[in-house]
């Protein structure tokens, strides 16, 4: 009975979560702008792996140091891979629900 339980929770927990941290972000920038991954690393500007409030401001003028510190889950000062892949993740599934709203009739 554990391990039903155990994959239930370590396959829908995340799933709950991306869906209502999308919802959150209904209002961010466009995610047609990133890459067909979703991939942020076009910031990383010195290609160290992670991307600094700089960086982020830098790469895009609708950025704002409020959304950086949002998205920097631990408060490190830097977006690094774990919370780049977070973040491309709510990217794409933002993207696939508008694209799936647009198509309905």
């Amino acid at each position: 009975m554990k391990i039903p339980v155990f994959t239930f929770i370590v396959f829908l927990i995340p799933s709950l979560y991306q869906n209502t941290h999308a919802d959150e972000h209904a209002t961010t920038p466009d995610c047609n702008k990133l890459s067909p991954n979703y991939s942020m690393n076009y910031l990383d500007e010195n290609t160290d792996g992670m991307i600094s409030l700089q960086e982020y401001l830098q790469g895009d003028p609708t950025h704002q140091k409020k959304m950086f510190e949002h998205m920097d889950v631990n408060h490190d000062g830097v977006l690094d891979v774990a919370e780049q892949k977070e973040i491309e993740q709510v990217y794409q599934l933002m993207h696939e629900k508008r694209a799936a709203s647009s198509h309905k009739t």
